[in-house]
């Protein structure tokens, strides 16, 4: 029986639990991490928060995860990231790693030679999500972002992870379940997914804001998918939820002001208007309708817009 396990620099004794600092190769920044090693044998799941700096009820309810789980409760194992991306989160940087202005969780599996956040990707995958059964990783509304909560799993070609993905998402207190056939490229559960490693995204909580209640309901969630996986004893609750299959990006083609007509959670109808683009002089540049029939997910609520950036994104 194994009775010290070690992660990187880390290693935690059977039941115990150890604080410490993740050394990553060639990445400046020490990670915080919790490593929980289990007094009985049983699965290893990861949790992350921060991969998005900004995205502050993530951190908060990975922290918290972090703290309360007791080793002498658990069979298997944990390794909690709750700033997964520290300098992004000290340099309160939106979307992107501050050094390389890329976005981390469009960077996965990473490049080893690559820049800043290629390499911080790429040894998040190499030393810490192939060494775990399942991976949860936490998100919210970014600094300029409002949302409705939501969960995400990967439609993967093995159909085992995939319908063990859309489990685990389906175990938070969130009504929208999405299954995402690869309109976000280069994300952490779609990577791990695709390395046979079940794994979702949950998002709660929007605009830079750390809201306990939101930070709550990501908790409870966690702690509902580690329930199901056998680590805690805890009784499995049951979630009513709305599957969706399209994830329909908006993105800006130029730069300019965005006025948005409809809010976060609204239901929309093919063709029917969502916003518009601006000048500077406010003459309409834009008309943004919609693709299909669904519901507003997220919505960027910053008035100043660049070429590229997101507008919203419709479920349906």
């Amino acid at each position: 029986m194994e009775k010290e396990w070690k992660v990187l620099n880390v290693s935690a004794a059977k039941g115990e639990k150890v604080k410490s600092y993740l050394e990553l190769p060639s990445i400046e920044e020490k990670l915080p991490v919790f490593l929980v090693n289990g007094s009985q044998e049983g699965p290893t799941v990861l949790v992350m928060g921060g991969i998005h700096g900004c995205e502050y009820t993530s951190i908060d309810a990975a922290q918290k995860i972090g703290a309360a789980l007791d080793p002498e409760e658990m069979k298997g194992k944990a390794i909690v990231l709750p700033i997964a991306n520290p300098a992004a989160f000290y340099a309160r940087s939106i979307y992107v790693h501050p050094k390389d202005h890329k976005n981390l969780n469009r960077m996965f599996p990473g490049n080893q030679h690559g820049s800043d956040a290629e390499r911080l990707a790429y040894w998040l995958n190499e030393a810490v999500m192939k060494k775990v059964d399942y991976v949860i990783d936490l998100h919210g509304g970014d600094m300029i972002e409002a949302l409705v909560p939501f969960t995400i799993y990967h439609a993967a070609e093995d159909r085992k992870v995939q319908e063990t993905s859309k489990g685990m998402a389906s175990l938070f207190e969130i009504s929208y379940v999405i299954g995402s056939s690869g309109q976000v490229p280069g994300s952490t559960y779609g990577c791990a997914a695709e390395q046979g490693i079940p794994a979702i995204i949950a998002e709660a909580g929007q605009q830079g804001i750390m809201s306990g209640q939101d930070s709550e309901m990501l908790q409870r969630g966690v702690s509902n998918v580690l329930a199901s996986l056998g680590i805690l004893a805890d009784e499995v609750q049951k979630a009513d939820s709305v599957y969706i299959s399209v994830f329909d990006w908006y993105r800006s083609d130029r730069r300019g002001l965005w006025y948005p007509v409809i809010n976060v959670g609204d239901e929309v109808a093919k063709g029917q208007l969502l916003g518009t683009l601006a000048d500077e002089f406010g003459d309409t540049l834009q008309e943004i309708r919609s693709h299909t029939d669904g519901v507003v997910l997220f919505l960027v609520s910053s008035l100043a817009i660049n070429d590229g950036d997101p507008l919203l994104a419709i479920g349906a």
